[in-house]
């Protein structure tokens, strides 16, 4: 059985994991738009983003924001990254096999002004000890490909494993990529934890 998780908001040394509010959506909408930097490593080859599909999110978050904490899912799917009061990013999860219990997660900082300062690798640390610690998932993983070195970078220094590489599958933008999955097991990120921020009591 997992150990006992918190309730979010989850807090690091410089950032937490919290809950969608209301007032974030003005924040979130400049996030969103499709000229943020972020847009051109998280999955670009699915396209920029149309106005319409930005104010379909926006339509999301505003109604996960609207839901009371006592009608949120445990786990949480999705949560706010903040730092020093500032909505910068997303910790996400979705299932790859909800059949076989087969977990895949993923963060974006969408502000790139906070690039740069290990807050993705905060986060994602986080979050993992979080979705262990509220779920008898086995293993986690996530997806990227191998021209987002940054998130591949978080993995191996969270201690995430490279199980696929399925090489020259992303033809796009003048370019050939690898696509890249790295996953992690419940034993190993207990024995890698301690180096890393927890949320609280797991």
């Amino acid at each position: 059985m997992p150990a006992a998780s918190p309730t979010p908001p989850i807090q690091g040394p410089r950032l937490q994991l919290r809950d969608w509010r209301p007032a974030d959506l003005p924040r979130l909408a400049d996030l969103l738009d499709p000229a943020r930097p972020w847009h051109t490593t998280n999955g670009p080859y699915f396209g920029t983003p149309t106005a319409a599909q930005t104010q379909e999110e926006l339509r999301r978050f505003s109604a996960l924001a609207a839901t009371p904490g006592t009608g949120l899912p445990t786990p949480r799917t999705m949560l706010a990254i903040e730092a020093g009061g500032v909505l910068i990013g997303a910790v996400t999860w979705y299932w790859e096999s909800q059949e076989t219990d087969w977990r895949r997660m993923g963060v974006v900082l969408q502000d790139e002004a906070y690039w740069g300062r290990g807050l993705g690798t905060e986060a994602m640390a986080l979050w993992t000890s979080y979705l262990f610690g509220s779920t008898d998932a086995l293993r986690l993983d996530f997806a990227t490909y191998s021209g987002n070195p940054g998130m591949i970078a978080i993995g191996l220094t969270l201690g995430f494993v490279e199980e696929a590489r399925f090489r020259r599958a992303r033809r796009w933008a003048g370019g050939v990529h690898d696509s890249v999955v790295m996953g992690l097991l419940r034993e190993e990120w207990e024995q890698r934890r301690s180096a890393w921020p927890t949320a609280a009591g797991t």
